[in-house]
């Protein structure tokens, strides 16, 4: 076979490839480390898996998002700290392929490290209004950045709450904020400042 005609049966099988949608896996559990009901979806790009653990005081959630690629969202891992007991940990990992996105749960393991910065820490629930406080919260990790939020978001169990807030986030999770969060969602943003 010739040089040129194999170039082209390249190029064929590319474009050929490119016109059929990618098949992905679907599915969406907002309170599990596990989906019920899998199905399959068509996606224009890759696939992706998204896990999160969402925990504040009583509440530890776990969620796992599978189906079409956010690609703005390939290979972020978001970390966010208000408080000592006020966690978000996201990740999204994409794929190429078809039904690549069998991932299982999956988040980095946590840094635990003091990395020498501190930042405001406050947390107050059922307001928007600036959440005032004097102690200081020691960052760990990747959370490099100080933030400030305040706004009304619709929790996981799908109750909605005000929030002022102040803590330590990491770049990617200040970056992408509320879209990188699968069982979160922002309803309406006062402010959000890292």
């Amino acid at each position: 076979m010739s040089s040129f005609s194999t170039t082209g049966l390249l190029v064929f099988c590319a474009l050929l490839g490119s016109a059929f949608p990618l098949k992905c896996i679907s599915c969406l559990s907002k309170t599990s480390t596990e989906c019920e009901g899998e199905s399959e979806i068509e996606c224009p790009g890759n696939c992706m898996t998204g896990s999160q653990h969402f925990h504040n005081g009583d509440v530890d959630v776990k969620s796992l998002y599978k189906g079409c690629a956010n690609e703005s969202l390939c290979g972020l891992f978001g970390s966010l700290t208000q408080e000592n007991d006020v966690t978000i940990r996201v990740n999204a990992v994409c794929c190429s392929g078809d039904k690549c996105n069998d991932d299982e749960f999956f988040l980095p393991k946590e840094d635990t490290e003091p990395n020498g910065l501190s930042c405001p820490n406050a947390y107050c629930k059922g307001t928007n209004e600036e959440c005032e406080s004097d102690q200081e919260i020691e960052c760990k990790g990747s959370e490099t950045q100080c933030v400030e939020y305040r706004g009304r978001v619709k929790n996981p169990d799908d109750s909605e709450d005000d929030y002022s807030a102040k803590g330590c986030i990491n770049p990617d999770g200040c970056k992408f904020n509320f879209g990188i969060l699968i069982a979160v969602e922002e309803l309406e943003r006062i402010l959000l400042d890292c």
